[in-house]
């Protein structure tokens, strides 16, 4: 789990705003006493230092959002796949024994049914929750695959057993998609030691400058802010910014009605 799924996205964007205001305030005041009100022009490094600086943060933003917006789009197909395969096993259950056929195709619309409420839980241990229940579901699934082997020699077995794999591959695939595959911690201290840089170096230019606009500079860290925010969010097993739901299942889920 990242260390940032315990914070709601809301209080985080909330304390990057207040942490980047204090830390352009020491720069500016930092700057107006080593400067003097010079003006830039006694200071040109630190003009283009500031603005290569905010140029790589700019970069660095924008490839974590392309990251994470890449996975989101890949998280849907994903969902699909993982409907789709649902609804084959379960017509593919009436090649079963009888005997197990009404028992399995419980099991798979419970399972659908777990997986298009998951979508809406706005905790990691709800989720976490829900996915021990459906490896549970997958277990007696197979259980039940090896027992009824047993009990026919029917080759129309085999497509039930093929589907059955791709189901649990194909869920396997979401998960690490959602829980494993994530933005690592290097990248995240790298944007938080850049955002300080940056906005350190604009407060410092701001006070050899000797004047400021509070607009430009609060409109500058709302927007990084924001933008960190959404990252976060999409970055995230859960959404909580960004409302979705899992229509492919809720469809798959209407044609299971007995």
């Amino acid at each position: 789990m990242n260390s940032f799924d315990s914070f709601h996205p809301l209080v985080l964007g909330l304390f990057i705003v207040i942490a980047f205001s204090i830390i352009i305030e020491i720069g500016y005041r930092v700057g107006k006493r080593i400067g003097g009100g010079e003006g830039l022009s006694k200071h040109p490094v630190e003009a283009s230092v500031t603005t290569a600086i905010l140029s790589l943060m700019a970069f660095m933003l924008g490839f974590s959002f392309a990251t994470v917006a890449a996975r989101q789009a890949h998280r849907r197909n994903l969902a699909i796949e993982d409907a789709n395969a649902a609804g084959t096993l379960y017509l593919r259950a009436d090649f079963l024994p009888e005997q197990h056929v009404k028992p399995t195709k419980d099991l798979i619309r419970e399972y659908v049914q777990i997986r298009a409420e998951a979508v809406k839980k706005r905790k990691v241990e709800d989720i976490a929750s829900d996915l021990e229940k459906c490896s549970e579901i997958q277990s007696e699934l197979w259980k039940t695959t090896v027992i009824a082997k047993s009990q026919t020699t029917s080759t129309s077995m085999n497509l039930f057993i093929g589907s059955l794999n791709d189901f649990i591959d194909t869920d396997t695939k979401r998960r690490n998609v959602a829980l494993v595959n994530r933005l690592p911690p290097a990248l995240w201290y790298t944007l938080g030691f850049l955002g300080t840089v940056a906005i350190t170096m604009i407060g410092l230019s701001s006070g050899l400058h000797g004047r400021r606009s509070r607009f430009a500079t609060t409109a500058l860290i709302v927007s990084f802010s924001v933008v960190i925010m959404l990252i976060v969010d999409l970055d995230r097993p859960v959404r909580t910014l960004i409302k979705s739901e899992d229509h492919t299942a809720k469809q798959t889920l209407r044609g299971m009605e007995p």
